[in-house]
C-alpha cells in the first residue's frame, strides 16, 4: 500500500491467532525475563496467579498479524513512532487474540514522494477483553509529490 492508498476511517481485522506457551517463555527468557513470565510458582504469587506474556511479547505478537498480511510492504519506509500504549488486560498462554488496524490520519510530505499514516491498533483476547492498544505512525511512500495544505 502506497499513502494514496491508506484512507481515514478504513479498518482492517487481522486474523485470530493463538498464544504459543513456548514462545511466550523464549521470549520472555531473552527480552523480559521477570519471574512472573518465567516460573508458574512465582506467578502464582501474583495478581495473575499464572505465568503471563510480557507486554512486549504481546506488542510483537499482535504488530506481526499487520506485518504478515503483506498489504504495506511494497510502500513501507520504517516506521516513525508509537503512542498511546496501553496493556489492559493479562495475555496467558492459549489465549486467542485478535487485532483490529484503523487509519486515523495521513499527511503528506511536502517535499518528498512519501508520507506519515498514524494507525490504531486494538488487540482482543477469545472473551473480547481489550489487551492491548496502541497507535502507530508509519513513513510510508507516495504514488506522487504535492505540495498541499496537509502536507508535513
Amino acid at each position: 500500500m502506497y499513502f494514496e492508498d491508506y484512507k481515514i476511517g478504513d479498518k482492517y481485522l487481522l486474523d485470530e491467532e493463538i498464544v504459543d506457551f513456548d514462545e511466550m517463555i523464549d521470549f520472555a527468557k531473552k527480552y523480559d525475563p521477570r519471574p512472573f513470565h518465567l516460573n508458574k510458582n512465582s506467578a502464582k504469587e501474583t495478581r495473575f496467579n499464572d505465568i503471563i506474556a510480557s507486554g512486549f511479547f504481546t506488542l510483537a505478537f499482535s504488530w506481526s498479524k499487520w506485518v504478515k498480511t503483506k498489504k504495506d510492504e511494497e510502500g513501507m519506509i520504517a516506521g516513525a513512532g508509537l503512542n498511546n500504549l496501553v496493556w489492559y488486560n493479562p495475555v496467558y498462554a492459549n489465549d486467542r487474540l485478535k487485532s483490529i488496524l484503523t487509519v486515523l490520519d495521513k499527511r503528506k510530505s511536502k517535499t518528498k514522494k512519501q508520507g506519515i499514516v498514524n494507525l490504531s491498533y486494538l488487540t482482543t483476547n477469545q472473551n473480547n477483553q481489550k489487551v492491548l492498544y496502541f497507535e502507530a505512525n508509519i513513513l510510508v511512500k507516495s504514488k506522487t509529490s504535492t505540495n498541499n495544505q496537509d502536507s508535513i
